[in-house]
């Protein structure tokens, strides 16, 4: 009797099914360990020199200290970019979420595909990494998302602004929302309106795009997402929203 059923076990299909996956996952875990592991072990290094670089010979920057970033418009760019960003480990799960989502999407020809990267992610990107989308490997992926969670260990949540405030590239030749606000307005980021505000931190997703010069209706529609998303993230309220939606996007804006 004994035999028979150490048989029947030794030949149930279901149960050796089980085994074989569980194997596999096994080892597609083990695998995945180690190609992570290989990929951080090849990450490059971040020095605060990089983080706080310059911008090449012909471009411009007016850098700003995080002490003289208004309110105003470090709320529009956490509100739109990532709005954990004072509470996250350097990487915006949320914004992961977002990411996943919208590429699924985007494979079944519904949506378009996004980033997902938090503040630190893209800080650490223009910092080391070329933003080519080519150069957007799974490895790259990896590496920067390990970067950011070390940079958010090694300097503090303003620090990291900081560098990225001055790092975007905002089109002109012109490197850092204190330098675009000069360009477009000849001011600083503390004298800009809250329409003005808006537009700057509009710019860095797409400074070819979103030239005020040569696209002002489309600068628009960037704007008030701005300022849709500081409305949603109460940090601003109902009637400042209307008004600098209602403000023209070419108010204050120097002649070219």
């Amino acid at each position: 009797m004994a035999s028979r059923k150490t048989r029947r076990q030794r030949h149930n299909p279901v149960k050796n099914l089980l085994k074989w996956l569980a194997t596999i996952i096994v080892i597609m875990l083990l695998a995945g360990g180690a190609y992570v592991g290989y990929a951080i072990h090849q990450a490059p290094t971040i020095t605060e020199s990089a983080l706080k670089a310059n911008p090449s010979p012909g471009d411009n920057q007016v850098y700003v200290t995080y002490d003289n970033i208004p309110d105003d418009y470090r709320n529009a760019l956490i509100s739109t970019e990532d709005r954990t960003f004072e509470t996250n480990n350097g990487v915006s799960l949320s914004g992961v979420f977002n990411l996943v989502v919208s590429n699924i999407k985007a494979r079944f020809g519904d949506g378009v595909a996004r980033g997902g990267s938090s503040i630190t992610q893209q800080l650490v990107k223009l910092t080391v990494f070329s933003t080519s989308k080519a150069d957007q490997t799974p490895t790259r992926k990896i590496q920067e998302i390990y970067l950011a969670l070390q940079l958010n260990k090694t300097h503090t949540k303003a620090q990291i602004l900081e560098y990225y405030v001055n790092k975007i590239y905002e089109g002109h030749y012109q490197y850092g929302a204190q330098t675009i606000a000069y360009y477009y307005f000849g001011k600083p980021l503390s004298q800009l309106t809250l329409s003005q505000t808006a537009i700057i931190a509009g710019l860095g997703q797409s400074p070819s795009n979103f030239d005020l010069y040569s696209n002002p209706e489309l600068v628009e529609k960037r704007r008030n997402i701005v300022l849709a998303a500081m409305l949603d993230n109460d940090k601003i309220n109902h009637h400042e929203y209307e008004d600098a939606k209602a403000t023209s996007v070419t108010a204050g804006l120097i002649p070219r």
